[in-house]
């Protein structure tokens, strides 16, 4: 299925989590914050959300500094 990332087009298989998809971009759900379509998604639930075809998937790194 075609979903998109950060603004950029990504084949993702079916049913995958979001959980997954994390796994894919190798990103921490510790340090990052995810949208889905303008959603906020809960640190808790990225092994029950499952992307759908036409996703729009914001991952945003979380980045500490002075």
């Amino acid at each position: 299925m075609k979903i998109q990332v950060n603004g950029k087009p990504h084949e993702f298989r079916d049913n995958g989590s979001l959980a997954d998809l994390l796994k894919e971009f190798s990103a921490n759900i510790e340090h990052v914050a995810v949208m889905i379509n303008d959603k906020i998604v809960k640190r808790s639930g990225a092994d029950k959300t499952i992307l759908k075809d036409g996703d729009r998937v914001e991952i945003l790194t979380l980045v500490a500094g002075g």
